[in-house]
């Protein structure tokens, strides 16, 4: 059967299909009774009018055809507006007919209307599948992180278990092993806030907060490791201002910034915060002097 043969018998179901809607039967029930109504009333006032049963009969088709064309107008929409949700469910966001911008009415308005949402979505899609791919690659990273810290602390072991080194030597491997075991606690933590934020545990709630709060919460976060490697933290006097934003979670952030700083700085250094109003945003920037990160 050629493709022509099918799409007549297609549309010959479809207009089969069409003729059993309920709106239709209810639209032709009507006009009919007002038709008939109508031919009723003639027929009263002059009961030998010629041709009454061929106007009559005429009339019942026409209003039949016409009932038909309108509704099949109507059902075309629908089927036009379904076609487009189908390519939502199928994933496909970028659907349109060409020829609709070349229409007015209600239905070029929906199909506009329906290609933007399909945008949106598709967008969102997009920022979805990219912030899945860099957490992958984020755990991915962190869990190929761990391998060395675990090494460090097998050998430090190993070594501790020689009888021929000295005190001295014990000491500094014991050293070590904690410094690499802060290292593991610092890396295990950011893989469970990683599982919580998979798993919708960690929720943001911004609301009107004051930044410089925020700001001190985070350096109090990571005072006394400054403390310790005689790392000042000095924060440039900015005019407060309520910004809407998480306040636990924005402080995290800036502490894991400064937390960075402190330990990739030598002792006796000074980490900078400064804080610049942007026309449309605020613009912080942490400064320490340490060992940089290359440029590639």
């Amino acid at each position: 059967m050629d493709n022509r043969r099918i799409e007549k018998v297609m549309e010959r179901r479809e207009r089969g299909y069409i003729w059993l809607e309920k709106e239709l039967r209810l639209s032709l029930l009507i006009s009919a009774g007002m038709i008939l109504t109508f031919f009723a009333v003639m027929y009263i006032c002059d009961p030998g009018f010629r041709f009454f049963w061929q106007f009559l009969l005429a009339a019942l088709a026409a209003d039949g055809i016409w009932q038909y064309v309108r509704y099949r107008k109507e059902y075309r929409n629908y089927v036009h507006i379904a076609g487009y949700l189908e390519q939502f469910e199928d994933g496909n966001y970028e659907y349109r007919t060409e020829t609709e911008y070349m229409r007015t009415g209600i239905r070029s308005q929906i199909t506009e209307q329906l290609e933007r949402m399909g945008n949106a979505f598709g967008t969102l899609k997009s920022g979805l599948i990219e912030e899945k791919e860099n957490t992958k690659t984020l755990v991915t990273d962190i869990s190929h992180q761990l391998k060395t810290p675990v090494a460090a602390l097998s050998m430090c072991f190993e070594l501790m278990e020689d009888a021929r080194i000295t005190d001295a030597e014990r000491a500094e491997f014991v050293a070590r092993g904690a410094g690499e075991i802060k290292k593991l606690k610092y890396l295990t933590e950011t893989l469970t806030n990683l599982s919580r934020m998979e798993a919708g545990m960690i929720q943001i709630h911004p609301g009107e907060a004051s930044l410089k709060e925020t700001l001190v919460r985070a350096v109090n976060g990571v005072y006394l490791k400054a403390n310790m490697k005689k790392i000042e933290i000095e924060m440039e006097d900015f005019k407060d201002m309520m910004l809407p934003h998480d306040k636990k979670w924005t402080a995290e952030a800036f502490a894991n910034v400064l937390d960075n700083a402190v330990k990739y700085s030598p002792e006796g250094t000074t980490v900078h915060i400064r804080v610049s109003p942007q026309i449309s945003y605020v613009f912080v920037e942490i400064e320490d002097e340490g060992i940089g990160i290359a440029k590639e």
